[in-house]
């Protein structure tokens, strides 16, 4: 891996880890509340304004690519607000780790439609992911009460449709026009952006003034989401999978789990670590070659 690609891999780990942070910094208002729309209409337009900045886009671009765009466009915002919802009651680390595992249903994908190699290992690796996801729903208590549980239903969907945005991406690189890849996902960001902004005009209750840190965050979360998107599909054209998948879901899960501890006082328990444990083992197994 030369000097240019480790620098971007480094950057697009911070991002996603500042994703995870401002995405929990917003998760107190609950899925539904008018605001929580507000907030996640403007992370989805900080992200869209982020790529129109940054891609080089064509305006001419097929029907098929605009199509994909829209279903890639709903995928984002499913995973989007289940991994803001699920944030609200789940530690950062237990969360980043159980979203990263999305990435098992591409493996899948490319396995069953594109004729890709899949190992027994990788097989270990996806059934590895089934005692983590167990796990992260487990009751476990602390100061003597119940912790809520009650995000992993989110959670889960967050995965799974992160996994759908990896399945999307291949199904757009394998079509007759790859190289729209980035109107594709500025489309994307577009059409999220402009559903999260009707659900919040649509939605009951009154809009509140909140504080700037809240408008402040959920901008950084959809500019980090956004250059994450398009720093992820450059280096998967450069390094090889094997290489970028564990380095990159790793130190995501690794760092969010730092920062969690740090920024938020999370505490790390057995529970907390099984998880972790079972999803670096995953990931690894699910990309050795």
């Amino acid at each position: 891996m030369n000097v240019i690609n480790g620098i971007l891999l480094s950057i697009t780990v911070v991002l996603s880890v500042g994703r995870n942070m401002f995405s929990k910094s917003i998760s107190d208002i609950s899925l539904g509340n008018k605001k929580f729309y507000y907030l996640q209409g403007l992370s989805f337009l900080s992200g869209f304004l982020s790529l129109l900045i940054f891609s080089d886009v064509s305006f001419l671009i097929s029907k098929l690519t605009f199509f994909y765009a829209l279903i890639y466009g709903a995928l984002l915002l499913l995973a989007q607000w289940c991994y803001t919802a699920s944030l609200k009651n789940g530690k950062t680390a237990v969360c980043s780790t159980i979203y990263s595992l999305g990435f098992i249903f591409p493996t899948l994908s490319g396995s069953i439609f594109w004729h890709e190699e899949l190992s027994l290992i990788n097989l270990m690796g996806i059934l590895t992911v089934i005692p983590a996801v167990i796990i992260s729903g487990l009751k476990t208590k602390s100061n003597n009460e119940k912790v809520k549980n009650n995000y992993i239903l989110p959670l889960i969907i967050a995965m799974l449709s992160t996994g759908g945005l990896g399945i999307m991406q291949k199904i757009q690189q394998s079509s007759a026009y790859p190289e729209q890849k980035s109107a594709f996902v500025l489309i994307a960001f577009g059409f999220a952006a402009v559903v999260s902004g009707a659900c919040a005009v649509f939605s009951k209750g009154e809009k509140s003034v909140l504080p700037t840190k809240k408008y402040v965050c959920a901008a950084s979360v959809g500019i980090c989401f956004a250059c994450c998107n398009l720093l992820n599909t450059t280096l998967v054209g450069r390094l090889d999978s094997a290489l970028f998948f564990p380095m990159n879901n790793i130190s995501v899960i690794l760092l969010s789990l730092l920062v969690g501890v740090l920024a938020f006082k999370e505490k790390i328990q057995k529970k907390e670590l099984s998880i972790l444990a079972l999803g670096i083992i995953s990931i690894i197994l699910l990309n050795i070659r």
